[in-house]
């Protein structure tokens, strides 16, 4: 029992996600650094903190809701749990609550340092306010066929935002170029990832983007975002991007 407890706790936090989290957050601190920022330790320690501790918080609540962010769940219907499933409810929504309200904390031991311009408040406060739109029952967009796009901005593009923002303050071009095409690349995984689930999801009606597609539009969908990706570090080129920071990317290509 315990380490079934210890295996869905795994579950909820989703430590790839988290991961994936981290390596981009670094990512922008790496922009930063590479403009000649100085690198302040004590926001760039807290962002991160933040953005974990948000992630881990409204995992937890989607999951309380069933509606989770990373693939549509049914909604569970009224009265269909059991007390044991009750009781894992109860702690999924206090782990939920108490997560968020540490990350309300470090908000505001943000503010006051005078860690938070007005560009990385504005990216954060999306951050949380688009995540809220994909788990919470009413507004979620999970099961509306865009939940995916949403997904993508949320795991790629707005954490190592936030991580540049709060070493520089102000946005850059190059923060930009470097960002961008993994949106495409990202929406492209998940739509490889939704192949897998895609016979199940038709018989349960979750309304992903691949099944409101169809598996074969997707299919095409997917080759256009990996191209579209790759053609913007292109771009990236074009408009300035130092080609030793883009040429690895291309190492990728079969």
């Amino acid at each position: 029992m315990t380490e079934t407890r210890k295996l869905d706790l795994v579950q909820h936090i989703r430590p790839l996600h988290l991961m994936t989290l981290i390596v981009l957050y670094f990512l922008g601190v790496g922009f930063g650094r590479y403009l000649g920022q100085r690198i302040d330790l004590a926001p760039l320690l807290l962002g991160l903190f933040w953005i974990l501790i948000l992630s881990i918080g409204l995992n937890f609540m989607g999951d309380y809701f069933q509606t989770p962010f990373d693939w549509g769940w049914v909604r569970k219907k009224q009265g269909e749990n059991d007390s044991q499933e009750k009781d894992r409810d109860e702690v999924l929504l206090y782990i939920s609550v108490a997560s968020l309200a540490v990350g309300a904390v470090l908000t505001v031991i943000l503010g006051v340092f005078g860690s938070l311009s007005l560009s990385s408040g504005l990216v954060m406060a999306s951050y949380f306010l688009l995540y809220c739109l994909i788990i919470i029952p009413g507004i979620s967009l999970d099961l509306s066929g865009i939940g995916e796009f949403f997904t993508s901005i949320i795991l790629v593009v707005l954490p190592p935002a936030i991580g540049y923002l709060l070493q520089a303050g102000e946005f850059h071009r190059f923060l930009y170029l470097g960002i961008f095409p993994l949106f495409p690349l990202h929406l492209a995984v998940i739509l490889v990832l939704r192949l897998k689930t895609y016979p199940v999801d038709i018989r349960k009606d979750r309304k992903t983007l691949l099944v409101r597609l169809g598996w074969q539009r997707g299919v095409y969908l997917h080759n256009l975002m990996v191209l579209s990706g790759f053609l913007l570090f292109g771009v990236a080129l074009i408009f300035g991007m130092p080609f030793r920071l883009i040429l690895p990317v291309f190492f990728t290509l079969p």
